[in-house]
């Protein structure tokens, strides 16, 4: 506690309550934690799914063992805030440093304005000095701001519509009316900029991420001066493993050789009826013939869209080169998009520069947070 009281008087932090504690979780606590995200989320029963915490804090293969990569404020003996993260391994230059994604930051009401939220992401950067945030509020980048952050815009955010009846509320419940409006809509599901040389790369579509997984990232990471490690323990854990969901995989080979992969996620239809989106929750490509093998990617990803009949399929990128192609093929950026920004004592030079960074919808939370698309057990 006293590197905290030194660095809140460095910072000009507000005193906090004399009462609270801030310190990491312990294994042993996530059924305390659930209390408070009962409060801190009402109606969010997901969040405090002691099956899903589990998953998300403790099956993560980027685990250091040493707790729960929460960090939360203790009042009167009880949880009233969190900084809840993600552990990863983070490509910057040619090595690898472990970082932290921080997904949720909040304080129960009555607690807030206090310098509590400071004090968090203070301890927390005790153990990771680099840290990365991507899909924040106003509150959230205030507080980040004023201990330094770096804001570095936002990842971008592309959309193409599908099948319009599926997508619009009210009609994807409706099997007639919905049927006229898709079918008058085909023009939609066009897919421009195909190029002819996909025709040389083998489809499949399976749920299986092995270790092969590994040597493409090996190439594939060569190209980006910045980006989250996708190991194949890491990448399954994530959408093989997640409670309640299940993603569709799609791989590209060239002579029996992985160059690329992209993992769908289709949200769950009214009914029996059709997703009213699908999203590519992740795409990564080869350093060989980058732009066939994206160009494979996104024509296999828009035909499972549209043999689902979803109603549009969208996808968070920050890389100049999916976006050409995401161009190509008919889908707009939409403007409106997750903020990034980022901290580090000792990468500034390398990780500040937007162009450096390889994101996807993976590396934020939307593809942890999307409501389940199956029935959970």
């Amino acid at each position: 506690m006293l590197v905290l009281q030194d660095r809140e008087k460095r910072f000009g932090l507000f005193m906090a309550p004399i009462d609270s504690e801030i310190r990491r979780l312990q294994n042993d606590e996530l059924g305390e934690l659930t209390e408070f995200l009962h409060c801190a989320y009402p109606g969010e029963v997901r969040k405090a799914n002691l099956r899903y915490l589990h998953w998300y804090y403790l099956q993560n293969p980027n685990a250091d063992g040493h707790g729960v990569p929460v960090w939360v404020v203790r009042s009167g003996g009880k949880i009233v805030g969190q900084l809840a993260t993600i552990p990863v391994n983070l490509k910057i230059g040619m090595a690898y440093t472990k970082a932290i994604w921080i997904l949720e930051f909040i304080l129960l009401g009555e607690f807030r304005g206090k310098g509590l939220g400071k004090r968090l992401v203070l301890a927390a950067r005790e153990k990771y000095p680099t840290m990365i945030t991507l899909g924040i509020n106003e509150a959230s980048t205030r507080v980040f701001t004023s201990l330094g952050w770096k804001p570095l815009g936002s990842i971008h955010r592309y959309h193409k519509l599908l099948f319009p009846g599926s997508a619009i509320r009210g009609l994807s419940d409706k099997g007639l009316l919905r049927g006229g409006v898709n079918w008058l809509s085909f023009p939609l599901r066009i897919s421009l900029g195909r190029a002819k040389s996909t025709s040389r790369y083998e489809i499949r579509r399976d749920r299986v991420l092995g270790h092969e997984l590994d040597e493409l990232w090996e190439r594939a990471s060569a190209q980006w001066p910045v980006a989250v490690r996708r190991k194949h323990g890491f990448v399954a854990w994530q959408f093989l493993r997640q409670p309640g969901k299940i993603f569709e995989i799609i791989r590209v080979y060239e002579q029996e050789r992985l160059v690329g992969y992209a993992i769908l996620f289709f949200r769950k239809g009214i009914g029996n009826g059709p997703s009213s989106k699908a999203a590519i929750s992740d795409l990564v490509y080869d350093s060989r013939n980058q732009d066939e093998v994206i160009a494979a990617l996104l024509d296999a990803a828009l035909k499972l869209a549209i043999e689902r009949k979803a109603g549009s399929l969208v996808t968070d990128v920050l890389d100049a080169r999916v976006e050409a192609r995401l161009k190509s093929f008919g889908f707009w950026r939409i403007k409106n998009s997750p903020r990034f920004m980022a901290s580090s004592a000792e990468f500034q030079e390398i990780l500040y520069k937007p162009e450096n960074w390889y994101l996807t919808r993976a590396d934020s939370d939307v593809s942890i947070f999307e409501e389940p698309n199956v029935v959970e057990t």
